[in-house]
């Protein structure tokens, strides 16, 4: 009886925060909030090109911490080169120093800019960055879908309730939404000027975020052949496990997906594998179908020095369908044996 009153409270917070509204302009904002502590609102793009050339970046504003700032290409031939957290000065919307988001029409079309040295090792080169991004359909909003209040509330109630427990619930208070679309632009490189399309995927969130209170997580965006464009992630928390969201849209359709396997279900080869596949099961009645995942190029990130994020350029076949993206996988070094340097 205890279990199922802890269930409904559950259940019933989840879909207090289900219930909130934002304007498509509010969403495309940056937000700030330097009184409440571990403030972060993070904006990331990511495309991936025929040529070849494969470019993650992200923009994070903290309340009480360094920003936070990615910027990495994979250039055909030539590997990986970039930055991670730069010291660089934050200038009005989304930008630090030469690095660049601009929102053009919100829910529909950005900007990213940058121009300055990424460094390989001891190497650096000049890049100049100018790309435009479309959306190809409406932004997905974690309030709304890819979620449901008994999937999370089951699993709030499944742990023990404490105040401490109660003040990290904070850090599950996120306005999180998502995009897929397309980036037209230039990328300039040694003098060269390359005119590039690229299959594009981007998030943007805010709220509390601790990387030290990360255990472990995967985030997978990719669109298929077909159009159709997904989410699969699972993320457990210090306090809180395998918390799922899973979508698929299609055009102007969107469905939360009924169940993806927790950690211990899955059958990773070792702790960040780089290729896998599992499951999906779509609805509560209907068949499972396959995922997998080949991840080919790699870009880490080493977050607070306590969280390590690994990003890869993916290929995909969900279904039998292929399709291409991004796979993110996260894991906290002080909780896992884990080599950090051998998973790429």
């Amino acid at each position: 009886m205890k279990q199922l009153l802890k269930t409904i409270l559950a259940v019933y917070m989840t879909k207090r925060k289900k219930k909130r509204e934002f304007t498509t302009e509010e969403l495309e904002s940056k937000h700030i909030n330097p009184g409440q502590k571990s403030f972060n609102d993070s904006s990331y793009f990511a495309g991936i090109s025929k040529e070849g050339f494969t470019f993650v970046t992200r923009l994070s504003f903290r309340s009480d911490k360094p920003n936070e700032n990615w910027m990495k290409v994979a250039i055909p031939g030539e590997g990986v080169w970039g930055f991670e957290n730069r010291k660089m000065p934050e200038g009005e919307g989304f930008k630090q120093g030469p690095l660049e988001f601009e929102c053009l029409v919100p829910g529909e079309k950005w900007r990213i800019k940058y121009e300055g040295k990424l460094p390989q090792g001891k190497k650096e080169e000049k890049i100049k960055i100018d790309l435009e991004w479309t959306g190809a359909a409406p932004l997905v909003v974690f309030d709304k879908v890819g979620t449901t209040a008994l999937q999370i509330g089951k699993q709030i109630a499944s742990e023990r309730w404490n105040r401490t427990f109660f003040n990290r619930l904070r850090e599950l208070d996120q306005v999180h939404y998502e995009q897929a679309g397309a980036l037209h632009g230039t990328v300039e490189w040694k003098g060269k000027k390359h005119e590039l399309e690229f299959v594009g995927v981007r998030d943007h969130s805010w709220s509390t975020r601790n990387w030290e209170d990360w255990e472990r997580h995967f985030w997978l965006l990719g669109v298929l052949e077909d159009g159709r464009f997904f989410n699969f992630s699972l993320i457990s928390y210090s306090f809180v496990k395998n918390l799922q969201a899973a979508l698929i849209q299609d055009k102007d359709e969107c469905k939360t997906l009924f169940k993806i396997p927790s950690f211990e279900q899955l059958k990773f080869d070792g702790l960040m594998p780089k290729s896998f596949s599992f499951m999906v099961q779509e609805d509560a009645d209907g068949p499972q179908k396959k995922l997998t995942v080949n991840m080919r190029t790699f870009f880490p990130f080493n977050l607070d020095k306590v969280y390590y994020v690994r990003e890869a350029e993916a290929e995909f076949i969900y279904d039998g369908v292929k399709g291409v993206g991004i796979a993110e996988m996260g894991i906290n070094p002080g909780k896992y044996e884990i080599d950090i340097n051998s998973t790429c």
